[in-house]
């Protein structure tokens, strides 16, 4: 089975240590989507989408620098939600062996993180 889903949100952001203009503070709509592999074992779901909202959200209108405890570049963004989700595998009933997260900070702009054969055995 595989599910996908896309999630948005807006935040502002300013790239530290860096040289150029996006050094400024600027806003974005930041668009999450995430693909997830994997048998259905128990229940009828692979992942439950309201996690990856509720995941989003915590982002939704604030100053990524300010609540992020990383340089919030679309990739580190994308290896974040990645780490979340690994975490939900212990706290959650989850069968996805494989998972890909993308993060865009613009139409044409994005980070990608994949993780393969991981999950319940």
């Amino acid at each position: 089975m595989r599910v996908k889903t896309e999630e948005t949100f807006d935040a502002s952001h300013r790239l530290e240590d860096y040289d150029g203009k996006c050094a400024n503070l600027h806003g974005h709509r930041w668009r999450v989507v995430v693909w997830a592999e994997g048998e259905i074992l128990e229940g009828d779901m692979l992942v439950d989408f309201s996690l990856i909202k509720d995941m989003v959200e915590d982002f939704d209108h604030t100053t990524l620098n300010e609540v992020a405890d990383f340089n919030p570049t679309a990739e580190n963004l994308a290896e974040y939600f990645k780490n979340e989700m690994l975490s939900w595998f212990d706290e959650f009933e989850i069968s996805a062996t494989e998972f890909k997260v993308r993060v865009y900070e613009s139409p044409k702009s994005y980070a990608e993180v994949e993780t393969l054969g991981y999950g319940k055995d």
